[in-house]
């Protein structure tokens, strides 16, 4: 199984509208959506979006796999813990056993 790094970053939070304004005023990252509930941010060479979210907090890193449940399956047996599985298209939540959490996303 071959992960790659996707250049896909989520920023997870209780507080959409201060994150949005915090990356955009302060860091000055540059929102390429128009969608009210979603920002996505051009940080080059990485892409942020910021979702408002109840359940998790914080940053999500995106892996890019070839098969999503053949991956779900090697990391579950390598320690890893599923914290959402929407399937394929969807949020698919991995926590690696050093609490880094990455959407699993074929493709």
């Amino acid at each position: 199984m071959k992960f790659r790094m996707s250049p896909n970053i989520a920023v997870r939070t209780r507080h959409f509208v201060e994150a949005v304004d915090f990356y955009t005023k302060v860091i000055g990252f540059d929102n390429r959506s128009d969608d009210p509930e979603l920002a996505d941010l051009d940080a080059s060479p990485l892409n942020i979006f910021i979702i408002e979210d109840d359940e998790f907090r914080g940053p999500v890193l995106e892996l890019f796999v070839d098969d999503l449940d053949a991956a779900r399956q090697e990391l579950v047996a390598n320690e890893c813990k599923v914290l959402r599985w929407r399937g394929k298209g969807q949020d698919c939540y991995i926590e690696d056993p050093f609490g880094v959490i990455y959407n699993i996303w074929e493709g």
